[in-house]
């Protein structure tokens, strides 16, 4: 059985729906159309948009590039032999210099070498004796296992990889802006926070109005609910014969 209901509705439908509770005439629905585009850029950006993760290789020069649509990144990594993606350590001390620039690694040549490597060969800090020799660990970092190491340029719109960066391509997942093809398709479950969201450009009804409609949308999301699937598995993890911390 079909249904005029779907998991999408066009942003048009949303508008006449608007237009038609609040007795506004059809001149109104361009007006009302951008405001209603306004609110799925505002819903997006707090909790609607579903984050997408596309595979990006990389430039010659060791950056990535942003893909189209993107608003904001959320996860920079590689992917695992389990289908994980492994995030890359952010280090905000690589730097932006011509980032852009094809010839980028020739023009950040070092000025000066960190002796590090030497510091820990060296006996200038014994931390311990192992099997007859020493290990050093003043001033080496902490252990934690990452595969190379990324900083974020958000004015330019890439991903600034090491210099002895070893892959070719990076797991990028970020939330992207809305698309449109006959309309802009809009969540069901966003209908009212929409309609609310225009009342209150045009002036019709609070801005109250719309955060209310937006925590109950939000509720509603994927991710968000609980299903009876959730509440089985943590009965069933809680009620396992394991030891318990």
């Amino acid at each position: 059985m079909s249904s005029d209901i779907d998991y999408y509705t066009p942003l048009k439908t949303l508008v006449s729906y608007c237009l038609d509770a609040n007795k506004l005439s059809e001149g109104d629905q361009d007006v009302a159309w951008l405001i209603g585009l306004r609110a799925c850029i505002d819903l997006n950006y707090e909790f609607a948009a579903s984050p997408l993760t596309v595979r990006i290789p990389l430039n010659g020069n060791k950056t990535a590039s942003f893909p189209p649509g993107c608003l904001s990144w959320s996860k920079v990594g590689l992917l695992n032999e389990e289908g994980e993606t492994v995030t890359l350590k952010i280090n905000n001390a690589l730097t932006k210099f011509r980032d852009l620039s094809p010839n980028r690694l020739s023009l950040i040549s070092a000025d000066i070498n960190n002796s590090i490597t030497v510091m820990t060969g060296t006996n200038l800090f014994l931390n311990y004796y192992y099997n007859g020799g020493y290990c050093n660990l003043f001033g080496v970092g902490g252990g934690l296992l990452q595969y190379g190491s990324c900083r974020i340029d958000e004015d330019n719109r890439v991903v600034i990889l090491d210099p002895d960066f070893k892959y070719d391509h990076i797991m990028f997942e970020f939330i992207s802006a809305p698309q449109k093809k006959e309309d802009y398709m809009v969540l069901t479950a966003l209908t009212e926070a929409v309609i609310a969201f225009i009342e209150w450009k045009l002036k019709i009804a609070p801005r109250e109005l719309y955060y209310a409609a937006a925590t109950i949308a939000r509720r509603r999301m994927t991710g968000k609910k609980v299903t009876l699937q959730t509440i089985n598995q943590v009965i069933r993890e809680s009620n396992g014969m394991k030891l318990k911390a």
